[in-house]
């Protein structure tokens, strides 16, 4: 054809296609016509389906997400002091024991989310999808990873790639402010795949808490050396 029919008015789209079949006799030009000009409105139909909801007026996004996540105490001397509430939060953390938290800010790709991990409880060794910053808002804890067990405390940040086995776990009431991109919300099954301990042993087998300084092959193995740090237990 000629001319392109989509946008054309439906009586005027029917006159091309009718001149575009005039080689055929009157009756079948016609019922070709109509064939042709349905075929046309289904694709337009699916074409427009798959684009993107148009936004109501009013209701656009802004382009700024902002919340409170701490209070502002105000400054000691040169020291900026954040009031953090060390409590529970209103949704369970995907497959965690007892594990909570408040969403902050999602993007849909990138977001926060601070953590509650009570004393003695923990993530299970896992993966996620793409990397995480874990800020430590209060209370002691432990990453294991890659044969390791180490401690963090509040003010510090760390990093695991997403990829590699890792596990939390907390010595006490734990606060964690976690950054994650691709951000999955806390109670999404895809927020962490659950791994076999064994994904945190070293490359000879061996995992060392380097709070007790007692090595072994299995996370009974600490335990039953004294090492309560071992996030064999977590869930």
């Amino acid at each position: 054809m000629t001319q392109t029919t989509h946008s054309l008015p439906v009586e005027e789209t029917l006159n091309i296609l009718r001149e575009e079949l005039h080689h055929l006799p009157v009756a079948e030009r016609e019922a070709k016509a109509v064939q042709l000009l349905s075929v046309l409105g289904r694709a337009k139909a699916a074409e427009a389906s798959a684009l993107p909801p148009l936004e109501e007026p009013g209701s656009r996004r802004s382009p700024l997400l902002i919340c409170d996540w701490a209070a502002d105490l105000g400054l000691d001397g040169t020291t900026q002091q954040l009031g953090i509430t060390v409590a529970p939060g209103p949704t369970q953390v995907s497959k965690t024991d007892d594990a909570t938290g408040h969403s902050l800010l999602s993007s849909g790709h990138v977001g926060a989310d601070i953590l509650h991990v009570p004393a003695g409880s923990g993530f299970a060794p896992h993966t996620h999808p793409g990397d995480h910053l874990l800020f430590v808002l209060a209370g002691t804890g432990t990453i294991a990873v890659a044969g390791e067990i180490v401690e963090t405390r509040p003010g510090q940040v760390y990093m695991v790639e997403g990829a590699l086995t890792h596990a939390v776990g907390a010595v006490t009431d734990h606060m964690i402010l976690a950054v994650g991109a691709p951000h999955r919300h806390l109670d999404s099954p895809e927020r962490q795949e659950l791994t076999a301990y064994t994904a945190l042993l070293g490359d000879l087998g061996r995992i060392t808490c380097r709070i007790c300084d007692i090595e072994g092959s299995s996370g009974e193995e600490l335990a039953a050396k004294g090492c309560p740090h071992s996030p064999h237990r977590l869930g």
